[in-house]
């Protein structure tokens, strides 16, 4: 059987389209235009089967915890501005303290971490207990 490629696709939107137009076939407009958006469904599918690993994997979301926004942190020790945001050292939220481990394509992004704008991932620090005076 015939795989039906977006060229193919493309020139039957075309030629229906003009057949339905010179014969004033009005109603059967649509189905030339459904011809042209299967057409870009599959060009679609093809480019993507086109591209190497590497090229979909900068396209496709490969991190599974989003990107948070720093409004509900407190900074503290600024380091840098990066994208107009500042990169703080530590993340202070209501009940944690996050230490920054680096930037999310030069660290992994590991159990008890999360990623803040713009791409940074910090590491949550351990609660240590108050020291007693005596």
């Amino acid at each position: 059987m015939m795989k039906l490629t977006s060229r193919f696709l493309f020139t039957g939107a075309a030629v229906l389209a003009l057949v339905f137009s010179v014969n004033a076939s009005w109603i059967l407009l649509p189905l030339a235009l459904l011809v042209a958006f299967l057409g870009l469904m599959s060009a679609d599918r093809e480019q993507i089967e086109a591209m190497d690993s590497a090229a979909i994997g900068m396209l496709l979301a490969r991190h599974e915890r989003p990107l948070l926004p720093l409004d509900p942190f407190c900074g503290q020790e600024l380091l840098f501005y990066q994208a107009g945001t500042p990169v703080y050292r530590y993340l202070i939220a209501s009940d944690s303290r996050w230490s920054l481990v680096g930037e999310q394509d030069e660290v992994a992004a590991e159990r008890g971490t999360i990623r803040v704008f713009p791409g940074f991932v910090y590491r949550r620090e351990e609660e240590r207990a108050p020291a007693r005076h005596a």
